[in-house]
């Protein structure tokens, strides 16, 4: 809301940025009014009004003040110079003794002296002795009492206060008339008085209060203020949420950030965050910082969470330099309160997860066998399975009719939370306790378990020093019996499930084995060697024991120095390690053909893998931070330096030959093929940077940052520096504005800036040389040196420039509009590009591109009370198109303009960054006659029943330069919406996420109708026959590249995987409580994750990213993997009962 002065409270204190609830947890005590009588101040100021040398003195001191206009003429020009005097007689010579002061904790309430009142209430009692009093109560929303609170009799002057209690009085001038209360950071609420007397009510936090306080780098803004574009989500959201993973608490509820969660593997999310879309070849995760140091989110427990800002362009996130191309999420923990007692709070949620889509196939055996049959002699080959197979299967009834069923079930999730809170007069503290424990929906014991505790601690030991540290502890373990311990794992319950050997045959023999299907029988490779094995296995955890361990410490220390007036330096200090320990047997299980002969699976032999994976960072920055008052202005000034150091280490050993599945440690294992080798490698960065901040008149808002980093993974071109510039104007404060009925605050700021990106392999530069190469020496083969690696020495920091236009409106009527335009033009894009095979090698790093991307967003904001009924509603849309503006691969003898990539997509200039490349299809060629008419398809090699192509350049004949840009797989259009009501004691949450037209292209099993052994997707059961001439499908084949359909790639088999869904719906209820309990408060809730979704996409779930570009999904190797259905871990939808209780 704008300040505008009412003749009753000041809202100037809009420009102060304390929470006013924290005071509802206060009470009384004379320490505190002692200390206001013995508290120092100096102050020196000429011709100011008596309200600024107030701010001035909120400024230099931990006090706040509350006050009446009509108290005192805070408009009078006044001088005043002291030194070391006790605030209450300065403040005496300020009011020249004509107020008295009541302190509340660190809250001053200046008020009249008592004989003016008295003197008044005897004016009023002869004036009239009939008029109607009216007593009451003011309190939050946790019913807490609001000292200060300004009470209004509408259409009057007539006005009060409340007391240290929340109790007034106030006299009526019409005794039916409303009465108005309002209170700093809380909504104004309008009472019509009726026949009581007494009047109680209770104030709700105001949510789009512009006094709230941003998290941003090294720092903090009020979000009035700020000139970038930040967006924020506070812990009240996050809490509405059952979350296991604190990545997915900003999913649906920010405009231009869109999360997805790749898996629903308990323990392996794998949350992919992206802030205004994707701008970069390289890796485009945005940087995450938590209490000033970067993190991993989803090892932090989301209970810990306090709030969560956004930086979105160059302008808030340009402090951060080369790691702030693709955005900054700046996290920020919870902490204690000064001079609180200790305050106990635990949430404990316990719910059931299963999949919310598992993929649409016919595991009928018949169905199958005669589909495979068909698919042979389409195409002119035979039949693999004889009319007698086929009767035999249908009357089969021991065969596995259903394994999806067995390998996928219902499982628990359990979540525990416990905290305490509190300080003292010059400490304050949170310790906090985190349980998750949640078992897989994969069958077979499959668990995750995360314990988390967290230690913040900040004191105060002087006037000019402030000390704290923080120490986070996590510990994650994940077990399991089959491989899915994340995606890329190539092993889980719907690769499983769909393959099919399972539903040709019984599970197991008459002795008792696991019973296995003949290759003959299959019509496919199964059995050893193949990864094809009896799947029951995995079942009933014969086969593996997998599991992995996380540790994660964090441990940072600050030291905060005051040594004169305005100036604060600050010093911090962090180490965090990770270490991930990895290890696999596998059994040693025996597999049954028909015939009786055996082998073993799922390896001949038994065997064992550790791995220990390490990342050790050290971090250090220094800050100096000056904030000083210059005539109508405000200037703040920071400049400090940072240094970083990570290592990372890698030790992997194994052995097989082991006796039995009971003894599965390493060394029980045979020396004979036992390996081992391991790497160290590191990287540093070293940083000096600088802010300036200038507020003039509350309205007029400049901002420049510079920062320049230094890296050790250039060689030649170490340094960068990344420059921005931004400027508010909060129009609603200019005199055309301030007495508007329609706005309340209105502000446009633009901002321009250089961000750097840096992330390739560390020594890329270098020309690697290898210690495992072999030379042969007279036919004998000795080991050697050799080069591994090309290098490039000419490496150079990626650069984004980044532009920023935005429009923050709040109206009168609650709705609040923000509206950004932005552009970011990314060049020296850091690619491992193809190169010449003379060369000797296949690839090298370079600076291979440039790309821009243009985009918008809009967020829309509306807060209403309906009497009891509290509502607030959220909607945020955003669009973001990316285009490659040049490339240059300089491949010899090849494109120059243009490469392809391994799947067949596209890189190149005027495309969209891997772009699925193919031709547009025209449906199907149903007879002759329409083959006969269509361009010429002889170079296809089209016959009826395949997919017809379009003549794109019109040559009459279908040709390579006919295909195009058919799709990407990044959405261009993200949006959101939220819902949050209140009533009495019933509070509802929602939240929903959705995407425009996002590609996913099906080039693998189940979107093709037999490739690699798996049931047919019910998807291709309308396919063309001759009997069957209009099918939504074309002919079907077998195998990969068996006919024109499938040989070359069209958008026929592009799908749109756009979705609208509900991620999180929560009721909940709080119980009214009897005082004398030893309780604050209880809430029970349920919550739903992922309970509805709209989407047409078939066979998988459409959050999941996949095909090109999803190479940040997969590891090194894997990106093959991509749009692979089987290999996809379904999604949870998740239903949990939860208890919330303070005490």
């Amino acid at each position: 809301m704008k300040n505008k002065p009412t003749g009753y409270y000041n809202y100037d204190s809009y420009l102060k940025t304390m929470r006013i609830s924290v005071l509802l947890f206060l009470t009384f005590n004379l320490t505190i009014a002692n200390s206001f009588l013995q508290d120092k101040l100096t102050l020196k100021i000429q011709n100011a009004n008596v309200s600024t040398v107030l701010d001035e003195i909120e400024a230099k001191t931990d006090y706040m003040f509350i006050y009446q206009l009509k108290v005192y003429d805070f408009n009078r020009d006044i001088s005043v110079n002291v030194n070391n005097k006790p605030i209450k007689e300065v403040l005496d010579m300020i009011f020249e003794n004509q107020l008295d002061y009541e302190v509340i904790e660190t809250k001053i309430i200046l008020k009249a002296k008592e004989k003016v009142f008295e003197k008044r209430e005897i004016i009023v009692e002869e004036i009239d002795l009939q008029k109607r009093t009216i007593t009451g109560n003011v309190s939050d929303s946790d019913g807490n009492p609001l000292p200060g609170a300004s009470v209004l009799e509408v259409g009057t002057t007539n006005g009060t206060s409340t007391d240290f209690d929340g109790n007034f009085t106030i006299e009526l001038e019409n005794d039916t008339a409303d009465l108005q209360f309002s209170f700093i950071g809380f909504q104004v609420q309008t009472l019509a008085i009726g026949s009581s007397d007494v009047v109680n009510v209770s104030l709700q936090a105001d949510a789009s209060s512009l006094d709230e306080i941003v998290v941003t780098g090294y720092g903090t803004q009020l979000l009035r203020n700020i000139t970038g574009s930040v967006a924020t989500i506070d812990s009240e959201v996050i809490e509405n949420r059952s979350l296991t993973s604190a990545g997915a608490a900003l999913s649906g509820t920010t405009a231009g950030v869109f999360v997805s969660q790749n898996s629903g593997e308990a323990g392996q999310d794998e949350i992919s965050i992206r802030v205004r879309g994707v701008s970069t070849l390289n890796d485009s995760r945005p940087l995450v910082i938590i209490d000033g140091i970067e993190g991993d989110i989803n090892l932090l427990n989301p209970n810990d969470i306090e709030s969560i800002s956004v930086l979105k362009d160059a302008a808030s996130g340009a402090i951060y330099g080369s790691r702030a191309s693709n955005g900054v999420i700046v996290v920020k923990t919870k902490r204690g309160s000064r001079d609180q007692p200790a305050q106990f709070q635990y949430s404990g949620t316990f719910g059931t997860s299963s999949a919310v889509k598992l993929p649409d196939v016919n595991y009928d055996p018949v169905y199958n066998m005669n589909f495979k049959n068909l698919a042979r002699t389409n195409f002119g080959g035979e039949p693999i399975y004889s009319a007698a197979q086929i009767a035999e299967a249908g009357s089969q009834t021991s065969w596995w009719r259903d394994p999806m069923n067995d390998l996928v079930q219902s499982a628990p999730v359990n979540v525990h939370d416990l905290s305490v809170t509190g300080g003292s007069e010059n400490i304050n503290y949170r310790v906090a306790l985190g349980v998750v424990d949640q078992e897989s929906i994969a069958a077979g014991g499959n668990y995750f378990d995360r314990n988390n505790l967290r230690i913040n601690l900040d004191a105060s030991p002087t006037d000019k020093f402030d000390i704290g540290t923080t120490v986070s502890l996590s510990r994650s373990k994940q077990e399991g019996t089959q491989q899915a311990l994340n995606s890329s794992n190539l092993q889980g319950p719907q690769a499983l499930g769909l393959q099919l050997q399972n539903t040709l045959g019984p599970i197991f023999n008459a002795d008792g084995e696991l019973a296995m299907i003949s290759p003959t029988f299959a019509g496919f490779n199964v059995g050893p060697g193949t990864g094809r094995n009896n799947n029951y296995g995995y079942v009933n955890g014969s086969y593996y024991n997998i599991d992995q361990t996380i540790n994660n410490v964090l441990i940072n220390a600050y030291i905060a120095y005051k040594p004169i007036e305005n100036l604060t330096v600050k010093a911090t200090g962090a180490i965090r390690n990770r270490s991930t320990f990895n290890n696999v047997f596998n059994k040693k299980v025996r597999n049954v053909f028909p015939d009786g002969t055996s082998y073993f699976a799922p390896d001949s032999d038994r065997n064992r893998s550790n791995e220990s994976i390490e990342f050790f960072t050290e971090t250090y920055f220094v800050t100096a931070d000056y904030n000083v008052d210059i005539g109508e202005g405000n200037l703040n000034a920071l400049v400090g330096y940072s240094q970083e150091e990570n290592t990372v280490t890698n030790f992997y050993a194994s052995r097989d030959g082991h006796l039995t599945d009971g003894i599965q440690v390493l060394d029980a294992g045979q020396p004979t093929n036992q390996l081992n080798n391991g790497s160290e490698t590191g990287f540093s960065v070293q940083s000096l940077f600088a802010r300036v901040n200038y507020n003039y008149k509350g309205k007029y808002l400049l901002e420049a940052n510079v920062r320049q980093d230094g890296s050790s993974r250039f060689l030649n071109d170490k340094w960068g520096t990344f420059p921005s510039f931004s400027a508010g104007w909060i129009l609603s404060e200019e005199n055309f504005l301030s007495s508007s009925n329609i706005i309340d605050y209105l502000k446009i700021r633009g901002s321009w800036g250089k961000l750097g990106n840096s992330n390739i392999p560390n020594f890329a530069y270098a020309k690697a040389l290898s210690l495992t190469e072999g030379y042969s020496f007279g036919g004998t083969i000795v080991p050697g040196v050799g080069q591994s690696s090309l290098g490039n020495e000419n490496l150079s920091w990626e650069k984004t420039t980044s532009s920023n236009f935005g429009v923050n409106l709040v109206l009168s009527n609650g709705l609040g509009i923000d509206f950004d335009l932005f552009q970011r033009q990314t060049d020296d894009i850091l690619f491992n590009l193809p190169v010449n095979v003379l060369t000797g090698f296949t690839e090298q790093y370079t600076n291979a591109a440039s790309m821009e991307t243009n985009g918008w967003e809009l967020a829309l904001n509306y807060n209403k009370n309906f009497g009891e009924f509290k509502l607030q509603l959220g909607a945020n849309i955003s669009n973001a198109t990316n285009l490659v503006t040049d490339l240059n691969p300089n491949i010899a003898g090849g494109q120059t303009d243009r490469i392809f990539l391994s799947n067949g997509a596209i890189l190149g200039e005027g495309y969209r960054p891997g772009a699925f490349w193919g031709f547009q299809a025209d449906g199907i060629f149903n007879d002759a006659a329409e083959l006969s008419s269509a361009p010429d398809h002889s170079l296809m090699g089209s016959e009826v029943g395949d997919v017809k192509f379009v003549d794109l350049d019109g040559d009459g004949s279908i040709t390579l330069e006919d295909r195009t840009d058919i799709g990407v797989d990044v959405p261009e259009i993200t949006y959101g919406f939220n819902i949050f009501a209140n009533y009495n004691n019933w509070d509802l949450a929602a939240i929903f996420q959705g995407i425009g037209s996002a590609s996913f292209q099906g080039t693998f099993e189940l979107f093709k109708p037999d490739a690699g052994g798996y049931n047919t997707a019910n998807l291709w059961e309308d396919n063309w026959t001759p009997q069957n001439t209009d099918a939504m499908m074309p002919r079907v084949w077998a195998g990969q590249a068996a006919s024109p359909s499938d040989v070359y790639p069209s958008d026929f088999f592009i799908w749109d995987r756009a979705y609208l869904r509900l991620k999180n719906l929560q009721l909940g209820y709080t119980f009214d409580l009897q005082q004398s309990l030893k309780i604050d408060s209880i809430r029970a809730f349920f919550n739903g994750t992922n309970l509805w979704t709209s989407s047409d996409f078939p066979l998988i779930d459409p959050e999941v990213r996949t095909g090109v570009g999803a190479n940040d999904l997969y590891g090194s190797g894997q990106e093959a993997q991509a749009g692979r259905a089987p290999y996809m871990f379904p999604q949870l939808r998740i239903l949990s009962f939860g208890i919330q209780a303070k005490f």
